[in-house]
């Protein structure tokens, strides 16, 4: 049985975060369920371009609110509590906060991640 307890994990490798973002990684690669899970935090202010090139995930938000754009359509979905999102052919996407408040997500990742990726220049995490 794996438990975590989020206030483990918070400042260390565990605890991702880049330019407008900062990720819990609740489960990894190392723990072999074979898919991770997150608890994101996108930050208000914050526009995010990515490309999950080596992953598909899907983030359901939990709180806040925002935009994911599809980038190839130009097509624009809300995001609220309730409201899931899934680029799952590899999508290049947008994402927006909208309001004073982050846009709070848990999000599952296929395949693992290692724990302590950022996004590269493309958006991207490197393949793990």
């Amino acid at each position: 049985m794996i438990v975590v307890d989020k206030q483990g994990i918070e400042g260390t490798a565990r605890d991702a975060s880049g330019p407008g973002w900062s990720s819990l990684r609740l489960l990894v690669k190392s723990d072999g369920m074979g898919f991770s899970m997150t608890e994101t935090r996108v930050l208000p202010g914050a526009v995010l371009d990515l490309q999950y090139k080596n992953h598909i995930e899907a983030c359901y938000c939990i709180g806040g609110a925002g935009t994911v754009t599809e980038k190839a359509s130009g097509t624009v979905h809300q995001i609220r509590p309730g409201v899931l999102y899934a680029p799952d052919a590899h999508d290049a996407h947008q994402v927006r906060v909208v309001g004073d408040a982050p846009l709070h997500l848990i999000c599952v990742f296929s395949p693992a991640l290692q724990g302590d990726e950022v996004h590269g220049p493309d958006g991207s995490y490197a393949a793990g």
